[in-house]
């Protein structure tokens, strides 16, 4: 409801838990295009990874190349209160396997830094 909606509006880019949290609304499309799922299934897959310690100015170009060989859906990367890179991303990947391929960049470098 329109409330809730502009309770919820009033959080952006506050802090939680010294992250900062961005709050938009957004169209029924761009939401039906997001894995929203309250339940996982038995036949679901957990297919994202979070990447740390990147360079704050990678792109998502930048970390699709980095993960080269895994099938990249979506890469988010995430803010600092203030808008700055926050030096992290969530990456959605296809399958399972292409997460154990994105585990095994773990600690290679990304431009001048390494990834966790």
């Amino acid at each position: 409801n329109n409330i809730d909606l502009e309770r919820a509006l009033k959080c952006n880019r506050k802090s939680l838990l010294e992250r900062s949290v961005v709050v938009e609304e957004t169209d029924k499309d761009t939401y039906n295009r997001h894995i929203i799922k309250l339940d996982k299934m038995d036949t679901e897959e957990n297919t994202f990874i979070r990447l740390r310690g990147l360079v704050w100015s990678a792109t998502e170009e930048d970390i699709k190349t980095f993960l080269h060989d895994c099938n990249v859906k979506e890469v988010v990367i995430t803010t600092n209160d203030r808008g700055k890179p926050s030096g992290d991303a969530f990456v959605h990947l296809d399958t399972e396997l292409d997460v154990e391929k994105a585990v095994a960049h773990n600690r290679e470098y990304l431009r001048e830094r390494f990834v966790l």
